[in-house]
């Protein structure tokens, strides 16, 4: 009986941590063309969903197209509607940023040796891109 309940208790803690770490999904419309981990993105309707230190894209067929590393940012002052933020150099964009809204935990992804070289160049321009709930 013991046993029992200690593993009904793992489970329950386990499922917990899984579901607060999860955040998204959520649904964008991408203007324009994008990279993301090394892999250039078109411009068309994504999902983005991420976990403590990793985000998934899917495309508009639910494939998952990039899993990147993120690292979890704060800001107390977070946007009540979530937003992607890009940073973009010329014709080139990156995606920097993911904020879900009501929450103070965004991921940033980490910058690319290419984005770096672009920065070091010239000055960017960002841009953010608001999402959607699934299903609307």
């Amino acid at each position: 009986m013991k046993k029992s309940i200690l593993t009904c208790l793992g489970l329950t803690l386990g499922l917990t941590v899984s579901v607060y770490a999860q955040l998204g999904p959520v649904q964008a419309k991408i203007p324009f063309s994008f990279t993301v981990f090394g892999k250039t993105l078109s411009a068309g309707d994504y999902s983005i969903s991420a976990s403590s230190h990793m985000i998934k894209i899917r495309d508009a067929n639910h494939r998952i197209v990039v899993m990147a590393a993120a690292n979890e940012v704060s800001d107390a002052a977070a946007d009540e509607k979530g937003h992607i933020l890009f940073h973009c150099y010329r014709e080139q964009c990156f995606l920097s940023e993911i904020w879900f809204g009501a929450h103070e935990n965004g991921r940033q992804l980490f910058t690319s040796r290419e984005e770096a070289k672009l920065a070091r160049q010239e000055t960017g321009k960002y841009f953010a891109v608001l999402w959607e709930k699934p299903g609307r």
